[in-house]
């Protein structure tokens, strides 16, 4: 059986990272779904999870709203007691938003069993394979970031 070519390996990765983005999205849903959350939501407490302490505007980019939208998320966000909004102690301007310490153990308990299938399904591969397998990630990002922006862009 002959060896697949370059372009057949590159069209069945770009298929196969079609797949894996539309399967993240299920999970995303499914998370979301499971916490009584938005996407958008999610994607605001996820970034609060990795940062801490973020902006409204820093929110509002995450999870691709406008100002006043990402305001009304903070809102009822706030209301449902996931975050905490206050002023900036530098700039009276800026609204800080920080995640509650009680609701980043809940959120928490669902990561660590994703944590543990993904260990599992990685746990025999090499640091080499895992470093390739990161950079090809970062590019895909790369990529994915770029045609977002320009399809928000276009006329």
């Amino acid at each position: 059986m002959a060896q697949p070519s370059r372009a057949e390996l590159i069209a069945r990765l770009q298929a196969d990272v079609a797949e894996t983005v539309s399967d993240g999205v299920a999970l995303q849903e499914a998370l979301a779904d499971r916490l009584g959350l938005t996407i958008s939501d999610l994607r605001a407490i996820t970034l609060l999870m990795r940062k801490g302490t973020v902006s409204t505007s820093e929110l509002a980019d995450a999870a691709g709203l406008t100002s006043g939208a990402a305001t009304r998320m903070v809102d009822r966000l706030e209301k449902a007691n996931w975050v905490e909004r206050f002023m900036d102690a530098r700039d009276r301007r800026r609204v800080l938003v920080v995640m509650k310490k009680t609701r980043r153990g809940e959120i928490g308990e669902l990561y660590a069993e994703m944590s543990h299938s993904w260990m599992s399904a990685l746990a025999d591969k090499s640091e080499a394979e895992l470093e390739t397998v990161l950079e090809i990630f970062d590019r895909m990002r790369g990529v994915a970031r770029e045609q977002a922006q320009a399809l928000r862009d276009a006329p």
